[in-house]
């Protein structure tokens, strides 16, 4: 059966670097080896203003699908970030053409308004199964003038199921976000899971992976920020004088984590700053562990199944569908708030070597088993001819 997909990515800069950018590339390269595949990332250009305006209805981005529908003539669209970027007048252009949906749930935008089930420095998913009032009243996200249009752009787009009549299907990259829309009242059958494509050859993955005599220290890799756990980078640091950290990325709070360690003289932590994915995996793979320390609802974790693909146990927080996928394949879930688990099982890993190879072989056969890209990739195409016939 010959597909011809369209993929669309909103509000997004295509030269910057971003998960999900990373999961439509890979799921690109394998798609198009046998279908016709194009992608298009529609850029939000618009004032401060504007962005508003058009959060729950866009003419432009209206437009702009019917236009690309025309140029490509897609038996389906395959959506990733629509809100806060596009607006669902982007579904209205498919179904004026007829054209299958398919949105892919990287986060709960749809439910919350910060977008990751996060306030005042913690995990909180209060508005799941309510209509997501408390967001505006503690102030999520931006403040509560932003939280209020965000809010009612989802009130707005969740009544009366009126994106469940505009989604064919909707494709949640983990069990824990289809639970929590579930939860929030969104047609379970509309819903299937789908972990995201790692994009990591399996077959060729040895050439970023070092032999365990040599291995060393830990890595982090990730958004430097309070939402993605810097306080417990920072616990960590002391305690791991005798070891290499290997801190992979930037955030608003990289900085600050920079003049602690030069305040302090931590000369074994290593800041490499924003690397390209094939660095990033040779490191990921020079380590004894990875580390995801996570304060909020975490969706997927690439750095996590890409250090387990590596057979580099991972120490994740217990948190969203990170916690999950660690839980089943190799590595140590440790309660989000508890500093102190997080040294202790860093530090049994790195004391033990062997036993640390022993989690990562685990990894290993879960991610081969169960994330490789043959396995997701023909799950997800099932998933639009499944939506065809």
């Amino acid at each position: 059966m010959t597909l011809n997909i369209l993929v669309i990515q909103g509000g997004v800069n295509k030269k910057l670097p971003s998960g999900e950018q990373t999961v439509i590339s890979n799921e690109l390269g394998y798609l198009s080896n046998n279908y016709c595949v194009n992608v298009e990332y529609i850029e939000n250009k618009q004032n401060f203003f504007y962005r508003f305006i058009n959060l729950i209805w866009s003419v432009e981005n209206y437009k702009k699908i019917l236009l690309l529908i025309d140029k490509y003539n897609p038996d389906i669209i395959h959506f990733h970030s629509v809100i806060p970027y596009l607006s669902i007048s982007v579904f209205h252009a498919a179904k004026k053409r007829n054209v299958k949906v398919v949105q892919t749930l990287h986060n709960v935008r749809w439910l919350c308004v910060e977008g990751g089930f996060y306030r005042a420095g913690k995990f909180c998913d209060r508005c799941v199964g309510t209509n997501g009032i408390q967001g505006v009243i503690k102030g999520c996200g931006h403040g509560r003038v932003v939280s209020l249009f965000v809010f009612l752009v989802n009130y707005f787009v969740r009544y009366d199921q009126r994106i469940e009549n505009l989604v064919d299907k909707f494709i949640a990259v983990s069990d824990f976000i289809k639970d929590k829309h579930t939860q929030s009242g969104f047609s379970e059958e509309k819903l299937v899971v789908n972990n995201n494509l790692i994009g990591i050859d399996l077959i060729n993955r040895s050439k970023y992976m070092e032999a365990w005599d040599k291995r060393t220290g830990v890595a982090f890799a990730g958004r430097i920020s309070t939402a993605k756990g810097v306080a417990i980078l920072k616990f960590l640091i002391p305690i791991l004088h005798d070891h290499p950290l290997h801190i992979i990325g930037s955030g608003p709070e990289l900085k600050e984590l920079q003049q602690f360690c030069e305040i302090s003289a931590y000369t074994h932590v290593v800041f490499w700053g924003k690397q390209s994915k094939e660095k990033t995996l040779e490191i990921l793979g020079s380590v004894i562990c990875t580390i995801v320390p996570s304060q909020c609802g975490e969706a997927f974790s690439m750095v996590a199944a890409e250090s387990m693909a590596l057979a580099t146990p991972v120490v994740a927080s217990d948190l969203g569908g990170l916690a999950d996928m660690v839980r089943a394949g190799g590595g140590t879930v440790v309660n989000a708030g508890e500093y102190n688990q997080f040294s202790h099982a860093v530090l049994t890993y790195l004391e033990r070597p062997l036993y640390a190879e022993r989690v990562g072989k685990i990894g290993e056969d879960y991610v081969c088993k169960n994330l490789s890209n043959e396995v997701k990739g023909n799950a997800l195409i099932s998933i639009y001819k499944e939506l065809l016939h």
